[in-house]
């Protein structure tokens, strides 16, 4: 099987299920002053109202008034994301970072900017510290963390965080991760484990743009796993 050496195409928009668990609150929003909490509270509801100018002036008015306002900096990220503004978003992200380094959000969503840009060694190193801030609750970040050093062609660690994100996504909400190891799997030569990744992802996600690539791929692992097999039982 001719394996391409760069990364499956994989969803980068912004992450939704991740569970509300460690790293998910802001300590130091906690403690902005009232004024700060009514702007940010009011940018909260005009988001619902789906008013995203009024929303951005209050979420400006709440960092203005407490610059270590994280989750507001967060959430003004947010929405120059949705505007396709990702030079803001990541400015504000990093707002959001420095105001508290231990909040898990903006993480993930500087991660997903890094991989639409293709910055592998940036989101290498970034991921890699956000699995070291919270190894357990989130899956997305390992899985990251192999998409960029797949790209770089460091298949070690590609497949370690592979198959760290596997074990963690229980629910198997990142059907991606059974692609990539298979794609790295049969790199190293190991087709029956890439044709059980493989089929795996197409179990998870059947109706994937790419499930017919997949498919394509697994009917060339099964038969060159078949022939090895074969060859082996001749011996």
């Amino acid at each position: 099987m001719t394996v391409r050496h760069r990364c499956p195409k994989v969803p980068v928009e912004p992450v939704k299920w991740i569970p509300a668990r460690s790293g998910w609150v802001s300590a130091t929003s906690l403690r902005a002053p009232k004024d700060a909490k009514k702007a940010y509270e009011k940018g909260l509801d005009a988001i619902k109202k789906k008013k995203p100018e009024e929303a951005q002036k209050n979420f400006e008015k709440a960092v203005e008034l407490y610059p270590k306002y994280a989750t507001a900096w967060y959430e003004l990220g947010m929405l120059q994301v949705a505007q396709k503004k990702s030079e803001e978003a990541r400015k504000s992200f990093d707002q959001a970072l420095e105001a508290d380094s231990k909040f898990m959000k903006p993480y993930l969503q500087v991660a997903v900017l890094q991989m639409q840009a293709q910055k592998w060694q940036e989101l290498a190193d970034l991921t890699e510290k956000t699995v070291r801030l919270d190894p357990f609750d989130y899956p997305q970040a390992f899985f990251f963390n192999s998409v960029a050093n797949f790209n770089l062609r460091n298949l070690e660690a590609a497949e370690k965080s592979a198959l760290e994100a596997e074990r963690l996504d229980t629910r198997h909400q990142i059907p991606k991760v059974s692609h990539l190891l298979g794609i790295i799997l049969a790199d190293k030569q190991d087709f029956t484990g890439a044709a059980e990744r493989f089929r795996a992802y197409l179990k998870f996600a059947p109706m994937a743009s790419d499930a017919e690539k997949v498919k394509t791929q697994l009917d060339q692992v099964e038969k060159i796993a078949a022939t090895a097999a074969a060859e082996k039982e001749k011996q």
